[in-house]
């Protein structure tokens, strides 16, 4: 597929492109220029996925959705780190249209990374608290 071929599919509201994104998510960043660019690209995000790794390594007590959501985080960001490194940009080919809802332009790893940041998000939105689960269990008629 060459740079800005378009292929349309369920009535062009899904869109294939290839994109080469030297910036991160949603383009940010691509302006910068020299160690500046270096440090928020490439170094900052590897960091945070040394950091995952380490997390997962270190916390022996993860609950699962936990778990699984930083190892999603943490693959989508060597998917990405590795292209923007060798490649000097990240391959970006999907663009949703759905009227109400249109994202930019992403790839699987930012797929990857989203997936494991709502996993978190919802999982310490919706987990019950241990304080509330032993009231209930103390008292259950309160």
């Amino acid at each position: 597929m060459e740079i800005y071929d378009e292929y349309t599919y369920v009535h062009r509201h899904i869109t294939i492109q290839r994109v080469e994104n030297t910036g991160a998510f949603l383009s940010l960043g691509d302006s910068l220029k020299g160690p500046v660019k270096t440090i928020l690209l490439n170094v900052l995000p590897l960091l945070a996925v040394l950091f995952g790794l380490y997390y997962i390594f270190a916390k022996t007590n993860l609950n699962r959705v936990t778990l699984v959501a930083i190892i999603l985080i943490v693959g989508g960001g060597i998917g990405n780190i590795y292209d923007r490194i060798v490649h000097g940009s990240v391959t970006d080919f999907v663009h949703i249209n759905f009227v109400i809802f249109q994202t930019g332009v992403f790839n699987v790893a930012d797929m990857s990374i989203m997936a494991g940041s709502l996993m978190i998000l919802f999982h310490a939105l919706f987990k019950k608290k241990p304080e509330a689960e032993a009231k209930t269990t103390q008292n259950p008629q309160s």
